[in-house]
């Protein structure tokens, strides 16, 4: 058997500094005490992951100032050096990157036990306009020596079907989502039965490690390749551990889910039945019939944001 062994933190970032500087390096205090901690209570693990924009805080009028290059900033030379003093993988969440596009990039980055970058990933699916940076163009996809493939998306990127499937499809058996939502983005409805439909249907592991209260509604969670949770976090700040068999992975992608009838062989059965699952995007998915009654681009900014108007009032609005 192979095992994925992870410490889930799940840590707020509401620093007290106004300098961005400082913000970043009470942050980056706080994480190492944290990655401290779970490796003198569990010194079997093989990965620490972290939520969405610990480091870097959330307030989207800073987040240039807050940015740094990868892999030369200040911030990220130091969770090298912890990596390697560790001699554990690590996800130190996702962070403000500064392109060498001069762009601002939601970024989370894997660490090697030896202190490399392996590899980065760049958010692709950008909710806007509650956030401002820049989109990514890559599903990576990594694998850790002996244990097996990783994928990474962050918050939002899970929300789209496509990006997952993109990872599963390159060999992802577990997919590690960090993640910042609040209460207020759909509470629970919107954010754990995403992760266990993403789970299901591309028959890996997806692990959701959100920010908890007073900045994210918490309820980190993993789920196994066939939906059932595993483990689940409160709203507090907490942390536990998750021990991933990777076999689980290989079991259900091979015979199936639900006991032995070996139902939903998704990946299997979109190859073998030869169905036209991919027939929404032969033509080029913009020209879907969905999009000719819809009105782009979409809002980006705050100031582009209408009120919908049902058909009543744009009746009444075209007399």
């Amino acid at each position: 058997m192979s095992y994925l062994n992870m410490a889930i933190i799940q840590v707020a970032s509401p620093s007290a500094s106004s300098d961005p500087g400082e913000k970043k390096r009470e942050n980056l205090e706080k994480m190492m005490w944290h990655i401290d901690q779970v490796c003198f209570i569990n010194p079997t693990i093989d990965l620490i992951a972290f939520p969405e924009l610990y480091l870097s805080g959330v307030e989207p009028i800073k987040w240039r100032k807050m940015a740094e290059l990868i892999p030369n900033g200040p911030i990220v030379q130091k969770l090298i050096e912890k990596a390697k003093q560790i001699n554990k993988w690590l996800v130190p969440g996702s962070f403000f990157e500064l392109g060498e596009d001069e762009k601002v990039y939601n970024t989370m980055i894997l660490i090697s036990p030896q202190g490399e970058i392996v590899p980065k990933y760049r958010k692709v699916f950008i909710p806007y306009p509650l956030e401002p940076s820049s989109p990514g163009n890559e599903f990576p996809v990594f694998e850790i020596p002996h244990i097996g493939k990783i994928g990474f998306l962050i918050c939002a990127d899970g929300h789209y079907p496509e990006s997952a499937r993109n990872l599963a499809l390159k060999g992802a058996e577990v997919i590690i989502k960090p993640t910042l939502q609040g209460e207020w983005i759909g509470g629970l409805r919107n954010h754990t039965p995403v992760a266990i439909t993403r789970a299901i249907e591309n028959q890996c592991f997806v692990v959701s490690i959100n920010q908890p209260s007073p900045v994210g509604m918490g309820n980190s969670v993993a789920v196994d390749p066939e939906g059932r949770i595993i483990e689940e976090l409160g709203i507090a700040e907490s942390f536990t551990f998750v021990h991933l068999n990777l076999e689980e992975v290989r079991r259900v992608r091979e015979n199936g889910s639900c006991g032995m009838f070996g139902f939903l062989k998704m990946l299997k059965e979109f190859k073998e039945e030869g169905c036209n699952v991919d027939e929404c995007y032969r033509n080029g998915i913009e020209n879907a019939d969905v999009y000719k009654n819809l009105s782009f681009p979409h809002a980006k900014t705050p100031d582009q944001i209408t009120r919908y108007k049902g058909p009543k009032e744009l009746k009444t609005s075209s007399h």
